[in-house]
């Protein structure tokens, strides 16, 4: 592990206890298919967090994911079906969501260890996020999905930490408190689970992450919020 697994603590909220990965990812899928359904026009809406997206493109990118996913399990599902469909509309991705992330999600609840499943629960998580903003929905504190991928952002933030050699940073929000880096934290950030988060998975500015509630100067530990696929944006997207 990137951090001290030692100075790792959690709240005695409920709304921050663990559950499953599979629970949580079809938790999500649920709600993203219920605000989808909800607006009618949905599928042309733009995504700000996403350049170039529509709700309807992160859709057909989510069921490309739970796609790719059920091949990984080695299942016959798979064998006789496209993997791309061919210009389908929302009812049908979100129909074939459902089907695919039923095979998934029995999948990653017959896998050992904590962390199956895990990225695709942070990509769809993330995404939801994505969508409501699209849609101007709220961004709710209280999501099963939180705590598992809050972890994969926090091993990835971690691991751009160690590698660039940045000095430790302790984050702590309103749930948890965890140290990044070996030694003691030269900084500590603070901030709501919604706006730490979305600072690790390129949804805010360097001057948004700055504006965070931190105990030293940011600057040093600016270029660790770049790491695996994310990079924060240039200009807001999202306030």
């Amino acid at each position: 592990m990137a951090y001290d697994a030692d100075a790792f603590t959690r709240s005695a909220s409920s709304a921050w206890q663990p559950v499953p990965h599979y629970v949580a990812y079809r938790n999500t899928r649920e709600r993203v298919t219920a605000l989808i359904q909800a607006h009618p026009d949905s599928e042309r809406r733009p995504v700000p967090a996403c350049p170039g997206w529509t709700v309807g493109r992160l859709l057909a990118h989510l069921v490309e994911n739970c796609r790719l996913a059920e091949t990984n399990t080695a299942t016959p599902e798979l064998s006789d079906r496209p993997m791309c469909l061919e210009e389908p509309g929302t009812a049908e991705l979100l129909s074939e969501w459902a089907r695919s992330a039923a095979v998934v999600e029995q999948a990653v609840a017959a896998l050992p260890g904590p962390a199956a499943g895990s990225l695709l629960l942070m990509d769809a998580f993330t995404h939801e996020y994505d969508v409501r903003v699209a849609l101007e929905e709220p961004l709710p504190h209280d999501h099963p999905a939180f705590p598992g991928a809050f972890e994969v952002a926090l091993t990835g933030f971690a691991g751009a930490v160690l590698w660039r050699g940045l000095p430790p940073v302790r984050i702590e929000t309103e749930d948890f408190s965890r140290n990044i880096g070996k030694g003691r934290p030269a900084a500590v950030l603070r901030g709501s689970r919604v706006e730490v988060y979305r600072s690790l998975v390129g949804r805010r500015t360097p001057y948004q992450i700055a504006a965070l509630d931190w105990s030293a100067d940011p600057r040093p530990w600016m270029p660790a919020f770049g790491w695996g696929p994310f990079t924060p944006p240039a200009e807001t997207a999202e306030r």
